[in-house]
């Protein structure tokens, strides 16, 4: 990253979750007089809506599924149960924890916070609205655009609410839904398919594509459905839903196919992705160029008009928190007068589902896509001594190599701490590392980590653990 200096200048963050407050701290580190305008809670839809309070339940189901098969370990439970309630309140108290630690930190940094609606009037001026109606104006020598985006409803939806929700109302549910259809079989849907799925619903998941998370490597997607449909959860693919019908008094919910299937669930999640939120920003009216994936930028993250950013979601390049605040960085740098860039390569994705997923760089098919002659490394967790251990074998490791140079160009895990493991494979992507620097790379016994190793060697036979 760039040396600090000494220059003091304005910065107007919009929006205060992953992108905008982390930004907002690289400025003011960078001696930058700092505000963060923020309609909401500081955090964003990250903290509040999205990856945090869902990973807190999905914590919670599956410490309630590991209580259900402790014998396997030889420890004997005479009673289980949980109380859907409970898990809510304290995922409620993790986002509230998070929040303050958030709010220190600007305090910290000295970063203002304006609570209120902003509009921008040009590209160094944002009229903000607050709550009580109160309307006043703030200027600064930049500006970055951190919105954030919501939940895609599509035309066909009557209305959210009353049985038929989004992933931001399933978060706070009453009560585990006995049956619920999931529409979409994206990230979020089925992370969502297996938390519920572990704590009793009939789960139901239709996706349009020919298969769940389209954008998956094709063999790790396909694992992840035989592994859903096994625990009980039905998969509808190829098919399209062209509406939704409430059921009364029965308090049900018709879902409506193409071709005149019909089936029917207590509850209806709408999992089919996200839009950037550019509503009453008056981007026009600032002249910020924008299309229907949101805000278009470059690489210092810089939009069409000079001293203006934008970040996260709302530019649609990547909608992953953690590349949100890789985006504020550089912005802030590059509105504080140094000189940052940044590309996509190297950015790793995590599903946290039944098992993990974790993914970086090219899957298979993109790279023969491209024409590129690759050779392909695979172990699966069940030759791995910690694995084994874990009670969690299921699942393997791809790492896809070009077979000029040897480069690991993509990584795919399905398995126990995917998330975590897929750390290694975006250094190595994002480095460049090749088959022979991975050889002389020690990794420590027994720990899920050598699965890597060993599915890099496979690609030359070279695996010791090899089946």
């Amino acid at each position: 990253m760039s040396k600090e200096n000494n220059v003091k200048k304005k910065l107007l963050i919009i929006g205060a979750g992953p992108g905008g407050y982390v930004a907002a701290v690289r400025a003011a580190q960078m001696g930058g007089e700092v505000a963060i305008i923020e309609k909401e809670e500081v955090g964003g839809t990250c903290l509040h809506k999205g990856c945090v309070p869902t990973k807190c339940l999905l914590q919670s189901a599956r410490i309630y599924r590991g209580v259900q098969d402790t014998r396997k370990f030889g420890v004997y439970c005479s009673d289980w149960s949980f109380r859907f309630d409970k898990m809510v309140e304290a995922k409620d108290e993790i986002v509230r924890a998070q929040a303050n630690g958030i709010r220190s930190l600007l305090k910290k940094h000295k970063i203002r916070l304006i609570n209120g609606k902003a509009r921008l009037v040009d590209p160094h001026t944002v009229e903000v609205e607050e709550p009580g109606g109160k309307a006043g104006k703030e200027s600064a020598d930049a500006i970055i655009i951190s919105t954030g985006s919501e939940p895609l409803i599509p035309a066909f939806v009557p209305r959210v609410g009353d049985r038929i929700v989004t992933t931001t109302e399933a978060l706070d549910l009453d009560e585990v839904p006995r049956s619920i259809a999931i529409i979409g079989g994206s990230i979020a849907g089925c992370e969502f398919a297996c938390l519920l799925n572990t704590m009793g619903s009939r789960v139901t998941v239709v996706e349009m594509l020919p298969t769940i998370l389209p954008l998956e490597d094709e063999e790790i997607s396909a694992f992840l459905a035989s592994q859903m449909e096994k625990e009980g959860i039905e998969i509808i693919c190829e098919a399209r839903v062209n509406a939704l019908e409430r059921e009364y008094p029965r308090g049900r919910v018709g879902v409506k196919f193409e071709g005149g299937r019909r089936i029917e669930a207590d509850y209806c999640l709408l999992a089919l992705g996200r839009k950037p939120c550019t509503d009453g920003l008056n981007l026009e009216g600032a002249g910020v160029r924008y299309g229907d994936r949101g805000i278009e930028v470059n690489e210092r993250m810089e939009t069409n008009v000079p001293g203006m950013y934008a970040v996260g979601d709302v530019t649609g390049i990547i909608l992953l928190a953690h590349w949100a605040s890789a985006q504020g960085i550089v912005a802030a740098e590059n509105a504080m007068g140094h000189e940052a860039r940044l590309d996509g390569q190297g950015v790793p994705s995590c599903i946290w589902t039944q098992p993990e997923i974790g993914s970086v760089g090219l899957t298979e098919a993109e790279a023969r896509e491209r024409g590129m002659d690759v050779r392909i490394g695979k172990m699966p967790f069940r030759s791995n001594s910690m694995a084994n251990a874990l009670r969690e074998s299921e699942g393997f490791i791809k790492v896809v190599l070009d077979n000029g140079d040897g480069r690991i160009i993509g990584v795919h895990i399905i398995g126990t701490h995917a998330s975590e493991l897929i750390a290694e494979g975006a250094v190595a992507v994002k480095k460049g590392m090749t088959l022979d620097d991975m050889k002389v790379i020690v990794h420590a016994h027994p720990t899920l980590s050598e699965t890597f190793q060993e599915a890099m060697l496979s690609a030359s036979g070279l695996a010791i653990h090899a089946l």
